[in-house]
């Protein structure tokens, strides 16, 4: 008579048992895919508000410092930068700044514009602070102009 060989297998409970293990490491798994792909979006966001955060400023200050005036006219909403040769309009919205070159969009909390240090709601000026709001900060953004002596305003 032969002897009856037994066949080497894995048993129920553990093949049951690796199942739950491996099920458990997939479930962590997609969550940590999860949370990174949120903070990416994140991420990205801020890098974005930031871009057009600069953007702004640099467009400011460059037509602030190549153009002879600026007015603000606060029933128009509008930013008027200009010399004898040309212009620039900014428009004033409550989620974005729009030229004819390009559009910002950044949510405005306040705006506050100086001549010669003194606050004004309309007319000439040669500063501007803008505060946007992002959630639960406020960041802000002042550009700025030599006025030109010889210029009266």
């Amino acid at each position: 008579m032969k002897a009856i060989s037994k066949i080497k297998a894995f048993t129920l409970t553990e093949i049951m048992v690796v199942l739950v293990i491996s099920a458990i490491v997939a479930g962590l798994a997609f969550t940590v895919l999860g949370i990174v792909q949120n903070n990416m979006r994140t991420i990205g966001d801020n890098y974005e508000y930031r871009t057009q955060l600069q953007s702004l400023q640099t467009a400011l200050t460059i037509d602030f410092n190549t153009f002879s005036y600026a007015e603000w006219d606060s029933r128009e909403n509008t930013l008027k930068v200009f010399s004898p040769i040309r212009e620039r309009v900014y428009q004033f919205y409550t989620d974005s700044i729009v030229t004819d070159v390009d559009t910002h969009i950044l949510k405005i909390k306040d705006k506050m514009f100086y001549f010669e240090g003194k606050s004004v709601n309309s007319g000439a000026i040669d500063a501007i602070k803008l505060i946007f709001d992002k959630t639960k900060r406020s960041h802000s953004l002042f550009v700025f102009k030599h006025n030109d002596p010889t210029i009266h305003f």
